[in-house]
């Protein structure tokens, strides 16, 4: 009988052993995820470097990637637009990514430049911002912008990195 609890005790520690074990690899998984996040957003710098308004309803923002780390999946960056329309009405709008040219509330990447004032375009790695290139963004806002009224601007990479602009009419 001892023999037998003997073994069901020595049965039940290998088995908390094990669950254990299996909780500090899965802790330790997560704190390693977490630093390498850490160490991604730590090395991201998106940087405002003009905006305009070209139309009523037309944006443009341009973006300088100042970090270190190349972006990417433009699809799952945030834009968001706060305005005023003519009538003066308050307009907050989380604009999805479009490819191409951009359909009512909707932006698009316009082209990624070495430097966008100058229009001279990228070189390496088309599609990708790579550290010290720009990027123009357009967006096709509804309604129009009010005259003498500024369009706020956040862009916001999929790491949480922000880039917060007004752009004046």
């Amino acid at each position: 009988m001892s023999i037998l609890c003997i073994a069901l005790m020595v049965v039940g520690g290998m088995t908390m052993s094990r669950g254990f074990i299996s909780s500090a690899e899965s802790a330790t998984d997560g704190l390693q995820q977490l630093q390498i996040n850490d160490q991604q957003i730590s090395r991201t710098y998106l940087e405002a470097i003009g905006g305009s308004i070209t139309s009523d309803t037309t944006l443009e923002v341009t973006l300088r990637n100042s970090g270190q780390t190349k972006l990417s999946n433009f699809d799952k960056w945030d834009f968001i637009v706060q305005y005023r329309d003519a009538s003066g009405q308050l307009f907050v709008y989380w604009l999805p990514f479009t490819e191409g040219t951009p359909d009512v509330n909707q932006w698009s990447v316009s082209g990624i430049y070495l430097n966008a004032s100058l229009v001279t375009p990228e070189e390496f790695e088309p599609d990708i911002m790579n550290p010290s290139e720009e990027i123009i963004l357009i967006a096709a806002l509804d309604p129009a912008v009010g005259a003498d009224n500024a369009v706020q601007v956040t862009v916001s990479t999929p790491n949480g990195i922000q880039a917060p602009i007004i752009v004046t009419r």
